[in-house]
């Protein structure tokens, strides 16, 4: 029986850090939390990421979802990941044409959002496509484009995947001396860089290669060291593909029983991801094992599950070998009618594709023969073409001329006329905002000035009204009614006092001058809670520099008055805040359970809180939306550009 170690796994260039070392709780909690916007988009193909070593038809599920959320936004960024991902699993399945057309797909995309990068990563995935489709001469003419294009840009962390794929496709050629050199380099490259999951990767490639060259020491080695790191992130499919390898390593040292048991375990979890590759290359490795202690039957059991999986997944290339396994383990059975059916069936096939192999080459001649001769055919319609057009255009020059004249005086006198009008609208609306910006500007200057007043002025005053009446009481004798009614109006001085404290507080708030945005929304959040009218909960992302003063007084006034209208009018028990910055980008959102209203009657009967929001909001010159509808709660988003 053929002996060859022939799986392999050729991994896209990732467009992503793996999921593995990501904090999967926090990818749910972003899925549940965003909206249907580009952000779930990204948590989908994240969370599909960290199922891949978990459950391929799981991963496949959050990477469509994906899609179809990406098509629906017409998000290309999302497009592209989720082609990027998706042939990943769809190889894993055996659907290479399905993931060829998917790779070249995601380079047109690639090339119309003038990435160059993406560029470089989906030509290395389109050779991974032809590498397991057998056709080795567009696989390593995608690669060299792929190294050219990521060398070009100076990215050296893609490489080692790219020369591990170029290696095993050499590998999967029998080129196993060319193979080692390059998965050599690819490991130099790696253990610098830290990525675990590459370094699985590579370690076990590398020990099939050193496996096939029978260097079983060195393939040993490797097996174990890449066992070891698969573990510690937890990635199923190169603990499957090690124990598979030191089920082969093991047997060829006569090691059989240890052999077994490391079959076993990785058919076991092969079964469980259902990659179907591995699932096929335990039971081979099964079946060596078996053959070599004497158990003909259990042997064929393994080779026959293995070829329903190669005959149901049209793995040609896999089938060839095991037509003729099976038709020996038949043979040892004494079953010389079965044996003979299935010798031949590998004789069949193994002509069949050799004859295949010469029609392909015969018809990709043809085709650049009838390519060539159709553009010699249209480049002589073309010039034909051109000489008729020629005349033609001749006898209407004249007249377009004219024409042409007669329009650009048109244009010229309507484009003055629509600049004469787009001037006046913009004075317009520079006048409103002028005005608009003094008046807010106007309030919280007074809102500051009251606030100083209050705390200082009248607060001063009150505190010491209170003393002069506390020492008047230690040293005055009242009647026992007359002293209850002294010290209840000592404590509603300190009620008005804590009250004067509190407006002041809200008119602008020390935490606000101080320590910034978050702090401030934080302390007013918790307050609210703090009361038990509502439960206010409040997230933010990279506030980790101070907005401008001006900004931050804005958007506080926004939330806080967000919040007064969930307490008056939504009946919530539950409102989520959420502050996001990204660069320049800031974003809030607040979001109620509460029992909703019709939006489209909002224009018509906006209050005074809704206009004071949108007067700050157009302000910042950002984008004001209310998402809401009765008994579904109400979500507001404002997007700034600072």
């Amino acid at each position: 029986m053929n002996s060859l170690f022939k799986i392999f796994f050729f991994v896209p260039i990732a467009l992503n850090v793996s999921a593995q070392n990501r904090d999967v709780t926090a990818i749910l909690q972003k899925i549940q939390t965003s909206k249907q916007d580009t952000n779930r988009v990204l948590a989908y193909i994240e969370y599909g990421n960290y199922l891949e070593n978990q459950n391929l038809d799981s991963a496949a599920n959050y990477y469509l979802k994906a899609e179809t959320l990406s098509e629906k936004l017409n998000y290309a960024t999302g497009k592209f990941k989720f082609r990027t991902n998706y042939t990943y699993i769809l190889n894993l399945q055996g659907k290479f044409e399905q993931a060829l057309k998917f790779n070249k797909e995601s380079l047109e995309i690639a090339k119309a959002m003038k990435n160059p990068l993406n560029v470089g990563k989906s030509l290395a995935n389109i050779a991974v496509s032809y590498t397991y489709m057998g056709n080795f001469t567009e696989s390593i003419k995608y690669y060299q484009q792929s190294a050219d294009q990521l060398e070009k840009l100076g990215l050296t962390e893609y490489l080692p995947r790219l020369y591990i794929n170029i290696g095993s496709a050499f590998e999967h050629a029998n080129l196993f001396e060319k193979s080692l050199v390059y998965k050599q380099k690819a490991l130099k490259l790696a253990r610098p860089l830290k990525d675990s999951l590459m370094l699985a990767d590579i370690l076990t490639n590398i020990a099939t290669c050193y496996l096939n060259l029978k260097r079983y020491p060195e393939a040993t080695a490797h097996f174990n060291e890449g066992l070891a790191v698969a573990n510690k992130i937890q990635s199923d499919i190169f603990v499957i593909q090690a124990y598979a390898g030191l089920c082969r390593t093991n047997r060829a040292s006569k090691n059989l029983d240890k052999a077994r048991s490391y079959g076993e375990m990785g058919l076991a979890l092969a079964r469980k991801s259902g990659n179907v590759f591995l699932k096929m290359e335990c039971l081979r490795a099964l079946m060596y094992v078996a053959e070599d202690s004497k158990q003909p039957e259990l042997s064929a059991r393994y080779t026959k599950e293995a070829l329903d999986i190669a005959e149901a997944n049209d793995m040609t290339d896999h089938l060839v070998e095991l037509y003729e396994d099976y038709a020996t383990d038949l043979e040892r059975q004494g079953k010389h009618k079965a044996a003979y059916e299935y010798l031949m069936k590998y004789v069949m096939l193994n002509d069949s594709i050799q004859g295949i192999d010469v029609q392909k080459q015969l018809q990709e001649l043809d085709t650049k023969y009838l390519t060539a001769q159709k553009e010699k055919q249209i480049l002589t319609l073309e010039k034909d073409k051109q000489k008729r057009n020629t005349l033609i255009y001749s006898l209407i020059a004249g007249i377009l001329g004219l024409s042409i004249i007669s329009v650009l005086v048109y244009r010229n006198i309507a484009a003055r006329k629509r600049i004469a009008e787009k001037e006046i609208v913009q004075l317009q609306q520079e006048k409103q905002l002028v005005a608009t910006n003094s008046i807010l500007k106007g309030q919280e200057e007074e809102r500051t000035r009251v606030a100083r007043d209050l705390h200082d002025g009248l607060g001063g005053l009150l505190s010491g009204i209170k003393l002069t009446l506390n020492s008047v009481k230690g040293n005055v004798i009242l009647p026992e009614e007359s002293a209850m009614t002294f010290t209840r109006a000592i404590g509603q001085l300190d009620s008005a006092i804590s009250e004067m404290r509190r407006v002041a507080h809200s008119m602008m708030p020390e935490t606000l001058v101080r320590f910034g945005l978050v702090d401030a929304l934080s302390d007013f959040c918790e307050g609210i809670s703090s009361s038990g009218q509502i439960a206010v909960n409040m997230q933010h992302f990279g506030f980790d520099k101070r907005l401008d003063s001006s900004v931050e007084i804005i958007i506080y006034r926004i939330v806080q008055e967000l919040l007064n209208n969930v307490l008056k009018y939504a009946e919530a028990t539950e409102v989520q805040v959420q502050l996001t910055r990204i660069d320049n980008h800031v974003s809030v959102t607040v979001e109620d359970n509460g029992k909703g209203f019709d939006v489209s009657k909002l224009e018509t009967n906006k209050g005074a809180g809704m206009r004071n929001v949108q007067a700050r909001v157009d302000y910042l010159n950002g984008k004001l939306d209310i998402q809401s509808k009765p008994d579904e709660g109400t979500s507001v988003l404002i997007e700034i550009v600072l």
